[in-house]
């Protein structure tokens, strides 16, 4: 092979078959993204290579470890402040997207790791894909995300190779793909090893198999009529209905609005697409996503800074939280051994690894290898041994100190001690360690295998040493860490206790229960805060009453200790508030029409309890500023994001009104509030 042509962002090589190899290696990242530098210098290249006649193929390949291209510089886009410059940033990439497509020797992406947004757009450009095995290949076009959608040609390239149902499904989810889902779909030509990526693509080149690319699927050859386009388009806009509204999420109703006004075959269709991207890009949902964006990107970083790396974790409690939180670690590759006295519990965790390594690694050998790494270990061999220790135990004062000390006895001097309470206080439980400053609280969200965020929890005496090794550690098994000071209920659970607060008092008014939720749901919470309590467990938000709803009316925790006592526990005994069948909670009717008003008020009322609890956090210091409570309660508390926080949205009202409606909400003066740090520091943000 001849030696490589450098340029800043990439390698341009020749092999002993006059195959072009090009080598992405974004000069200063971490990840290859493609920012217009990274588009201009390949725009060079592809005229290179169109005028070297001795060239035979070309092949599209990454040089970081990170993965092949993570999409388009969402730092460089979120920047754009005028709509036409974003459509002749779009529009310059389609063009040289084209040209590699247009190119008369085959083209192949052989990808490896992340291939998402533009960086799948560019592997669509090419002739042919091959994906590598590796368990870390994921393809998706996640910019529905973002606030936009697919901007270098994808949202039409996906139509014409996947056909239009498949295609919109996958445009329209935002979804990644492993890689065999991907050759299933017809998204990639083929799946090989990892050690047999770059030999495949020689062989794709030298034998070029039938191309696929261009040729459009049955539906969409038989809906480009523009009747068709539009009744098919009205089935869809009424499915995207009920998982998104459009007023909060435009996006994926562009794509739709964008399909049937040019459909996916005539060129028009790439003018279309940009155009449209160039109208969402400054919408305030988008302006919105790209700051969640940021916000999870900068919780990553609160994992750097040190060398820490955890091998062995050992969980001490089988329970629903230990049980989930031993299988995602060993879905994620690391060797757990689980400590309870109960059977049925450790045969419970088992059962539930196993079905969530059936959903996430779907391959029977990846299956088998993650039952493997967790090991049932009822006496607790395997503390000595582990690199972290978490107590998931039952919440009790008494229990804990006596676990700690038995793991103050046997731990190596090295090991991670860290607990997952959510109620008590970190210092009390680290009172019986020789060494205070080892404990942190690593605090998981349920569901463990849906919720991205942990929150860090560092005590008076904690070593900050060690709370950055649980940062890493956080990281390590693919979650966001936050963090957090002691502090009853930390961030999440106080920003929730304030929903659940708001929605209690509204029911003591005579409000109905479908009324109270359906103003959480339209403030775009996941769920209303009765349902929410239902979920969570009503023993649970008893026991948490006096910390998390200090203000709560002796009726509301009458009410709740009534249906505890009755057995009526919410989703887990298949009543409390509401019944449910199975997953399926059964609303009764209202009797009487709640007014828009009403609903208003009571949407208003539960954002006031929750901002009200953000300052308070804000104040004493629970995190260190806005952004980290935006990210905590957007990424654990389930804080809708296209809001983009709720101090973010808080921002979004007049200054003055709200002041009156937050200190009337508060019962106390105005000019106390305005004096409040946190309450400048929420109108400081940019």
């Amino acid at each position: 092979m001849s030696e490589p042509k450098k340029y800043r962002h990439w390698q341009l090589s020749q092999d002993e078959h006059n195959i072009t190899w090009l080598s992405i290696d974004v000069a200063d990242r971490e990840v290859n993204v493609l920012s217009y530098a990274v588009l201009e210098e390949l725009s060079d290249i592809v005229l290179e290579i169109r005028n070297n006649g001795a060239c035979t193929g070309v092949v599209f390949i990454s040089n970081k470890p990170s993965g092949f291209i993570l999409g388009a510089d969402v730092k460089e886009i979120s920047q754009v402040e005028d709509p036409n410059e974003a459509v002749d940033f779009m529009h310059k990439a389609q063009i040289l997207f084209s040209m590699i497509e247009a190119l008369r020797i085959p083209v192949v992406a052989a990808i490896d790791g992340l291939c998402l947004g533009g960086g799948l757009e560019l592997a669509l450009a090419c002739h042919y894909r091959i994906a590598s095995d590796a368990s870390g290949t994921q393809l998706g076009l996640p910019e529905v995300k973002l606030g936009i959608h697919p901007g270098f040609g994808g949202s039409v390239r996906v139509l014409r190779l996947l056909g239009i149902f498949q295609g919109m499904n996958f445009i329209l989810q935002g979804r990644n793909v492993d890689a065999y889902a991907a050759k299933k779909m017809g998204l990639v030509n083929d799946v090989v090893a990892l050690r047999q990526l770059r030999r495949a693509a020689i062989y794709f080149i030298q034998h070029q198999p039938k191309k696929t690319v261009k040729t459009a699927r049955w539906s969409t050859l038989l809906l480009e009529p523009p009747l068709l386009r539009s009744i098919v388009t009205g089935f869809l806009v009424q499915g995207l209905k009920k998982k998104v509204k459009q007023d909060q999420y435009p996006a994926p109703y562009a794509v739709l609005g964008n399909w049937v006004e040019v459909g996916a075959l005539k060129e028009k269709a790439f003018a279309e697409e940009a155009a449209s991207v160039g109208r969402l890009i400054l919408t305030p949902t988008c302006h919105n996503l790209f700051r969640v964006f940021s916000l999870q990107e900068k919780l990553k970083e609160k994992a750097k800074g040190g060398e820490f790396k955890v091998h062995h974790i050992h969980i001490i409690g089988a329970g629903v939280m230990g049980g989930d939180i031993a299988a995602w670690c060993a879905v994620q590759g690391l060797q757990v051994s689980l400590q309870d006295p109960s059977p049925q519990a450790l045969g419970s965790a088992l059962a539930r690894t196993y079905t969530l390594a059936q959903k996430l690694l779907k391959r029977k050998h990846l299956i088998e290898a993650a039952m493997d790494r967790l090991c049932p270990d009822p006496q607790g061999y395997g503390l000595s041994k582990a690199d972290l220790i978490l107590e998931a135990a039952v919440e009790n004062l008494a229990v804990k100190h006596e676990i700690f000390k038995n793991i103050d006895l046997k731990a190596k001097d090295s090991a991670i001690l860290a607990t997952n309470t959510s109620s008590l206080s970190l210092s009390e439980i680290a009172a019986v360690l020789k060494n205070p400053g080892r404990l942190i609280g690593i605090h998981f969200f349920n569901p463990v295998s849906k919720m991205p965020l942990v929150e860090v929890v560092s005590a008076e005496k904690t070593d900050p040493k060690t709370a950055l090794c649980g940062a890493i550690f956080v990281k390590q098994i693919k979650k966001l860490p936050l963090p957090v000071r002691d502090g009853h209920g930390f961030l999440v659970n106080q920003i929730l206790g304030g929903y659940f607060e708001a929605g209690f008092k509204a029911l003591e008014t005579g409000q109905s229960l479908n009324a109270v939720d359906k103003a959480g749901r339209n403030l775009g919470m996941p769920m209303g805060p009765i349902e929410l309590a239902d979920r969570v467990g009503l023993d649970v938000c008893l026991a948490a009453a006096p910390y998390l709803m200090p203000a709560s009316s002796e009726k509301a925790l009458t009410a709740l200790q009534a249906k505890v006592q009755q057995g009526e526990l919410g989703y887990k005994t298949q009543k409390g508030f509401y019944r449910y069948s199975g997953e399926k909670l059964i609303r009764e009717k209202d009797k009487d029409t709640v007014n828009s008003a009403s609903l208003k008020k009571i949407q208003r009322n539960l954002f006031l309890s929750m901002l009200s609890r953000a300052l308070i956090c804000l104040e004493t210091q629970i995190v260190s500023g806005v952004d980290e409570l935006d990210a905590g309660v957007i990424f654990g508390a389930g804080f809708p994001p296209f809001r983009g926080g709720l101090l973010q949205y808080a921002k979004t009202f007049d200054k003055n009104e709200l002041a009156k409606d937050l200190a009337d909400y508060r019962k106390i003066e105005i000019t106390a509030l305005e004096k409040d740090s946190a309450w400048q520091q929420l109108w400081a943000i940019g």
